[in-house]
């Protein structure tokens, strides 16, 4: 069973849309302490959404892990990396705005912290409440929480 994740990217350095002109593409440039123990845990078929942060401040995309998180072989340091690729844009890109409205969204991990990091966990209810709100139907309510033990 798949877990769920909410990846974030500056549309400058790499815009989403760029998966969806590749078979697959390595996701890495993630450093903070926290996001590399969320990307660490990424697993083979895990559904990801992508937003993309300012100036657009939206969810735009569902992606799909095609690897497990495995090191990084350009770098010595431990460094997690994960092999993506695009499965849907969503035909209405969500604002911020949006997703911080939405009383089923309360609780997203992302929205508990101070500042914002660019992986985080998601339950089966919150990815699927997004991609309801992005257009596109849920993608089933099983698979393994992404979110830590409490």
């Amino acid at each position: 069973m798949p877990a769920y994740w909410l990846f974030l990217t500056d549309p400058a350095d790499y815009p989403l849309e760029r998966l969806f002109t590749r078979d697959r593409e390595v996701w890495d440039g993630v450093f903070g302490t926290a996001a590399q123990k969320f990307l660490g845990q990424v697993r083979r078929a895990d559904r990801i959404i992508g937003y993309h942060t300012a100036p657009d401040k939206q969810a735009r995309a569902v992606l799909e892990a095609v690897s497990d998180a495995y090191q990084n072989p350009e770098l010595q340091q431990k460094n997690w990396v994960v092999d993506l690729r695009g499965v849907q844009l969503f035909p209405r890109p969500v604002p911020l705005a949006e997703l911080r409205s939405n009383p089923r969204l309360r609780q997203m991990y992302l929205f508990r912290l101070v500042r914002p990091i660019a992986v985080s966990p998601l339950t089966a209810a919150e990815f699927n409440e997004i991609c309801r709100l992005g257009g596109l139907a849920p993608a089933g309510a099983g698979g393994r929480s992404g979110r830590p033990p409490a």
